[in-house]
């Protein structure tokens, strides 16, 4: 009976469709229940950001050490003219000066100045001159260039009865005038007639001994030393020139 219904249901709605047609849409509404779902509370933190903070890195720079040298007025070389004394001259010119000054001179400007120029040499030696001319210093050649504290030998101060003018003295260790003459070495040179240093040293002793050439190149300059030393006694002396490596000065 049940499927009798159906198809008459069928067949009836079937009809329907054919004649009224398909419907363009079929809506389908469905209930659907509300449903609340609790939202939980969300809190945001607040985040502390590390702050980055870029360290310079400084590098150390070695600065090579600049040795200032002194200013001062170089040496009027137009007033250093060298010319050696031919050796047919010598035996006339050793009539004019005393061989012990020659000597004492000549050992003076080879000891201090052997390794320097002709104008250095000269002014070595004229700075022992200028000392000559000085009343605060010994009037003799030799004298000046050995003037110093001496001290006298052990050998000679055991001799009680022994004469003055036999007893050996020698010059204090750094305190004499000129360095080479207290340093405790030999200071004979040898083989005079074959070095020509010495030879050098010994003409210009001949030339400022007999004619007083080169008098003015250096203003009169009693003292000097190497451009290496500091000595406290140059603070109050005027520098008047440099020449090779010494730096000459005369009192102010």
């Amino acid at each position: 009976m049940r499927s009798i219904f159906k198809f008459i249901t069928g067949i009836a709605v079937g009809g329907i469709i054919c004649y009224f047609g398909m419907p363009e849409k079929i809506v389908i509404e469905k209930q659907t229940e509300r449903v609340e779902i609790p939202v939980e509370r969300v809190v945001i933190k607040e985040i502390k950001i590390p702050t980055i903070v870029e360290k310079t890195v400084i590098k150390e720079i070695e600065v090579p050490k600049v040795i200032i040298k002194p200013v001062i007025q170089t040496i009027n070389t137009t007033r250093v003219i060298y010319k050696p004394i031919k050796d047919n001259e010598i035996d006339d010119i050793k009539l004019l000066v005393k061989p012990q000054e020659v000597e004492c001179l000549a050992l003076n400007i080879y000891r201090e100045a052997n390794n320097q120029s002709i104008a250095g040499q000269i002014a070595v030696g004229r700075v022992v001159m200028n000392r000559v001319l000085d009343r605060r210093y010994p009037a003799d050649t030799c004298a000046v260039i050995f003037e110093g504290p001496v001290i006298e030998s052990w050998k000679t101060r055991q001799q009680k009865d022994l004469p003055d003018d036999q007893r050996t003295y020698y010059p204090r260790r750094d305190r004499c005038q000129f360095s080479w003459y207290c340093d405790g070495k030999k200071d004979e040179v040898i083989n005079k007639e074959n070095n020509r240093a010495w030879q050098t040293a010994e003409n210009i002793a001949y030339q400022i001994l007999a004619f007083d050439k080169w008098k003015g190149v250096l203003e009169g300059a009693t003292h000097y030393h190497a451009d290496y030393v500091n000595p406290k006694w140059n603070k109050t002396m005027k520098k008047i020139v440099v020449i090779d490596d010494h730096i000459f000065y005369k009192r102010s």
